[in-house]
């Protein structure tokens, strides 16, 4: 199976601005192409942090008929919200995530934030590749892409052009982790 880091940021590295949950900040262009690659997931993973930020949405029209799973430390307390192969709630770590996905039969998961959730996986070596949406956009501060202290090397694999100020950026690790 196959995790897809799925972002967009800042040019300062942020996926929020200042204290402002969500990426309301992001272009036409990135929203364009999230609804064009979101179809081709069978599954996706996000923080709790995210899904109360708009727990309705996530629920009704963020890739209605597929799994979300949220990850929270706490699962039994959103466990009147969990349906078995559609919105699930787990405390487990990301190989543990990424196994169950996997003898589950899913082949493509898309990782959709927030930052310690990204930050958590690619400290576990789960994220096959990378697709940053880099908005021409300064911050200077808000959430970063990956909180906390560690070094991984990236490779590019391609650049493409959103629209005249947003690039798409494909980056996989350069050592490859355990879902490789």
């Amino acid at each position: 199976m196959k995790v897809i880091l799925v972002a967009a940021i800042s040019l300062d590295g942020f996926i929020t601005r200042h204290d402002e949950p969500g990426s309301d900040f992001t272009s036409e262009a990135d929203s364009r192409y999230l609804g064009e690659i979101l179809p081709r997931f069978d599954c996706a993973v996000f923080g709790g942090r995210s899904y109360r930020v708009a727990p309705e949405w996530m629920r009704t029209r963020l890739m209605p008929g597929k799994l979300r799973v949220v990850m929270t430390r706490s699962p039994d307390r959103y466990a009147g919200q969990a349906e078995r192969d559609s919105f699930e709630f787990t405390d487990g770590s990301p190989p543990d995530i990424v196994d169950d996905l996997r003898s589950r039969g899913f082949r493509a998961c898309a990782l959709l934030g927030g930052g310690q959730v990204y930050s958590a996986f690619l400290q576990a070596g789960c994220v096959d590749e990378l697709w940053l949406t880099l908005e021409a956009r300064l911050f200077g501060n808000g959430t970063p892409l990956c909180p906390g202290s560690f070094d991984l090397s990236l490779r590019l694999l391609s650049h493409q052009p959103l629209d005249g100020d947003t690039l798409l950026l494909k980056y996989a690790p350069a050592s490859p982790g355990p879902n490789l």
